[in-house]
């Protein structure tokens, strides 16, 4: 643990990255904080019985893919989304409301940990377009943070979880290796 604590002293003896790994610790230990704390308030969706996520599904499909909307739409994404929306997730609202709850709950626990941040902001991402396709635009700065966290991942898990797995050179997702052509004629 100690040659962990000296690797990350020497990172931040430069002061510029110093600082990006403060502010952008700080800022993830807070959103996760946010998620975690929204995911665990709605736990009580699991058991109320009421299907929480079908009328917010239903304004997602009626925002972006219904009949009055009238976007140039050339490649049909809005009516692609609306479509999975509208088939898949209403189709299954109880596994949609769990699916919400255990995303926010993961999300939160990724950034406070700073575990996988770059996925974590991916998921969280894709989330708040949805939230904001659904009429809840109280999320436009989530969408900025996550940008953030996306883009500069590498410092914002230099002081968690993920960093100190990499200082051990352990890579739970390992990358696929690529096989070169003579490779794959063997």
């Amino acid at each position: 643990m100690t040659d962990y604590i000296n690797s990350v002293k020497a990172q931040l003896q430069d002061w510029k990255i110093a600082a990006l790994v403060l502010i952008l610790t700080v800022a993830r230990v807070v959103y996760g904080w946010s998620w975690l704390k929204s995911g665990i308030h709605k736990i009580g969706w699991l058991s109320d019985g009421k299907l929480n996520s079908a009328g917010k599904i239903e304004t997602v499909v009626t925002n972006i893919a219904g009949p009055e909307v009238t976007r140039f739409d050339p490649l049909y994404i809005n009516k692609v989304f609306g479509w999975v929306a509208d088939n898949i997730f209403l189709g299954t609202p109880a596994f949609t409301d769990l699916l919400v709850v255990a995303f926010e709950i993961t999300v939160g626990l990724f950034m406070i940990l700073g575990f996988r941040i770059f996925w974590a902001a991916l998921i969280g991402m894709f989330m708040n377009t949805q939230f904001m396709a659904g009429g809840s635009f109280n999320n436009f700065g989530y969408i900025w943070t996550n940008l953030a966290m996306m883009s500069f991942a590498k410092y914002a898990e230099l002081i968690g979880l993920d960093g100190f797995l990499r200082f051990k050179g352990i890579n739970l997702l390992p990358k696929k290796q690529l096989r070169t052509p003579s490779q794959a004629s063997k």
